[in-house]
């Protein structure tokens, strides 16, 4: 690196200092990640803008803990300050205000400490995450701030045991002024959770007979209580908050007409994502933190969101004529995007169904159709790409005509199947 520009951006580059954060671990920052060596404090030179920071702890075996990070937007000569905390194996970010500055004085002292960022992956990052601003970083991600691999689960209810059905009539014995058992006294008395290991009895007497009357259960069958998993759920603030896809990609009433034309048509969904952010840009931001969130973070729910939303998007034939521009910077980011998709799923992606040679078609037909009344500049920009893709991947990107005149089946509000002839 040119020592003028390293000078420059140690001077007006952020900087993230990690205090605490045990020797071995793997550690990254965007696109870059290394295992932390002794003298490891932290990362300078950090240009401002959108940054993914993230580890994993790792054992005396080798073995690597699920990655967890967090986004930042840097600003112009900011400090970040982590603490790790070894047991809970994530950085805190409660820090003392006066601490950082105690840092920004001792900055220089700390260099030799700092790993400098790696300036050559920046321009590819850049290309990755330029239509993600600040307040729709903060729209999407999670609540908590704390982006991990692996979805942190919390039950629905609490574990409980289940019991078959006896035959026979269960009787239990109380007087008038005896207290009956609440839930909780009478799983006291009959310590299900042991029942599997004791021996059959007719009779079950309680130490506190004022507490629990007496039971008494019939011997035949067996009692046989067995534990069953709670339903679980993401954990409140822990999951992304990208745009929720309608449940029908056709209005409330649609004529059967409108069914089908929706049907194959995704401009309707898109439309009613972008009036809840109110933002037509939004669907790119969404775009980019989706990919990246799993080429970095490794959620898997980010590659799913992004693989729908592309092909929902490649299919928006109505959305296209609305929106040239918006597409226009559309072909410009799945440009990059294809580039990056690790190499073993992009194998996968071809050997199964080419869920995104299927999008790309559509897309180049539609902007094929509608050539036309579309700007100059996009069409031939499409017309590019499409050239591109094909000469390096060897994927034909052709619609296939199954015949234009054929009847499309659809179901309408009342289930009930339409038959809809499409005109040529």
């Amino acid at each position: 690196m040119d020592p003028e520009l390293a000078l420059q951006m140690f001077e007006e580059g952020g900087t993230l200092v990690l205090l605490g954060m045990p020797i071995g671990t793997e550690f990254g920052i965007d696109l870059s990640s290394w295992n932390v060596g002794e003298r490891f404090k932290g990362v300078k030179m950090i240009p401002p803008g959108i940054h993914f920071i993230y580890f994993s702890a790792v054992s005396r075996q080798g073995d690597t803990a699920p990655r967890t990070g967090f986004f930042h937007v840097f600003k112009q000569r900011e400090i970040v300050v982590r603490h790790y905390d070894e047991k809970a194996e994530d950085l805190k970010e409660d820090v003392d205000p006066e601490e950082v500055e105690r840092v920004r004085a001792s900055l220089r002292d700390l260099d030799r400490c700092l790993g400098a960022y790696p300036i050559e992956s920046w321009e590819k990052w850049i290309s990755l995450t330029q239509y993600i601003p600040s307040a729709e970083l903060e729209r999407m991600i999670p609540k908590s701030g704390r982006i991990c691999s692996v979805i942190e689960l919390a039950s629905v209810n609490a574990w409980h045991g289940t019991r078959k059905k006896s035959k026979s009539t269960s009787t239990t014995s109380a007087t008038d002024n005896q207290p009956t058992c609440s839930g909780d006294q009478f799983n006291e008395c009959l310590d299900l959770s042991n029942m599997d290991q004791q021996p059959s009895k007719s009779r079950i007497n309680t130490h506190n007979s004022s507490a629990c009357p007496e039971i008494v259960l019939s011997s035949e069958p067996e009692i046989e209580p067995r534990q069953v998993l709670p339903d679980m759920i993401p954990k409140p603030g822990t999951e992304f908050r990208f745009s929720k896809f309608p449940a029908r990609p056709y209005r409330d009433g649609a004529t059967p007409s409108e069914v089908t034309q929706y049907s194959l048509d995704s401009s309707y969904s898109i439309r009613q994502m972008i009036a809840k952010v109110d933002n037509p840009e939004s669907m790119l931001a969404e775009l980019q933190l989706a990919f990246v969130s799993f080429l970095v973070g490794q959620v898997w729910d980010g590659w799913e969101h992004w693989k729908r939303l592309l092909s929902e998007m490649c299919r928006a034939e109505e959305l296209l004529q609305q929106y040239p521009d918006l597409y226009n910077k559309f072909l410009s980011i799945i440009h990059f995007q294809i580039h990056e998709v690790p190499e073993d799923l992009f194998v996968d992606i071809v050997e199964s169904n080419n869920f995104l040679a299927a999008a790309l078609r559509s897309l180049f037909a539609n902007v094929n159709d509608n050539a036309v009344s579309l700007p100059a500049t996009l069409v031939k920009k499409a017309h590019r790409f499409k050239a591109h893709i094909t000469s390096k991947f060897k994927w034909d990107l052709n619609l296939e005509d199954d015949g234009e005149d054929a009847p499309v089946i659809v179901e309408t509000e009342e289930d009930s199947p339409v038959i809809v002839e499409l005109k040529t």
